[in-house]
């Protein structure tokens, strides 16, 4: 009898350090806050990390009136779930802010000087290739980043600026752009020689046509197609993949949500797989 209490408190004990462990695991690590380069940024770090200075980092770039609280911890990241996906690849997230795009629409509404799109920071020529490039170096020091293991990402007129980067810098190890071609004005991109673009996008999205030209958005810009995008980037000698998503939009959250019905993945997974950064169980 009194063996039978003793293993019945043994395994009370057990269970309540299990549920401790497991509201521990739940409880994910936050987006820490930074200033880098003199602008507001949110990393997120998972609590279980390879070793210091082998760690991968994958930068985040917004879209057009968008920022990066919004994009850290708001309804984009719902969809894109990049958070989700670095606690079970084990990687870093810098999400990084543009600067404002207009002068009447509010601190928070921030763009990128991506060439020809978008708004102030293209008017006033704003350095945001040097910007992003002094903010991942801040960002791999204090995080321990093996410096050929950065990537980069970037939805509409934060695509625009992945790409833009991609083609003037060798920053990025590869990048996968979203709804946003090259609007540089660039017709060769040498740092980019040898490295991977991933470019997605919405088959109906009416703000950035795949096709080029004006769309319904705010942007008055005649954008670049994705067609000549690629030959840009296959004349530079990168490897290029387009893939348009029948079905979808413009939104990551559409985006998002034609992939899961058509492959069986979400936006983040299919990032963190081209990347080579997917749990290692989910990789294929």
């Amino acid at each position: 009898m009194a063996h039978s209490i003793l293993l019945q408190r043994a395994f009370s004990i057990a269970v309540a350090a299990t549920c401790t462990l497991a509201c521990l695991g739940a409880s994910a690590a936050e987006p820490v806050s930074e200033t880098l380069a003199g602008r507001a940024a949110l990393v997120y770090a998972p609590t279980t990390l390879p070793a210091f200075g082998s760690r991968a980092l994958v930068v985040v770039l917004h879209g057009g009136l968008g920022n990066a609280q919004r994009l850290a911890s708001g309804r984009i990241e719902t969809a894109l779930n990049l958070n989700a996906a670095a606690d079970a690849g084990g990687f870093v997230v810098a999400y990084l802010n543009g600067t404002p795009v207009a002068r009447f629409l509010g601190a928070d509404k921030l763009g990128w000087n991506a060439g020809a799109c978008c708004g102030q920071p293209v008017e006033k020529n704003t350095d945001d290739v040097g910007y992003i490039r002094s903010a991942v170096e801040d960002i791999a020091q204090r995080y321990g980043v093996d410096r050929s293991r950065i990537f980069g990402v970037g939805h509409s007129n934060g695509a625009m600026m992945t790409q833009r980067v991609m083609c003037e810098t060798t920053l990025f190890a590869a990048a996968v752009p979203i709804s946003g071609p090259l609007e540089s004005g660039a017709t060769r991109c040498p740092s980019a020689r040898g490295k991977r673009i991933l470019a997605i996008h919405g088959a109906d999205d009416q703000n950035v046509p795949v096709g080029g030209g004006r769309g319904k958005g705010l942007a008055r810009v005649d954008f670049v197609s994705e067609a000549a995008t690629a030959r840009v980037w296959q004349d530079s000698g990168a490897v290029y993949d387009l893939h348009v998503v029948p079905g979808a939009e413009h939104s990551v959250d559409s985006i998002s949500a034609q992939l899961l019905q058509q492959e069986s993945q979400t936006l983040a997974e299919k990032i963190a797989r081209f990347f080579g950064l997917a749990a290692r169980s989910t990789q294929g």
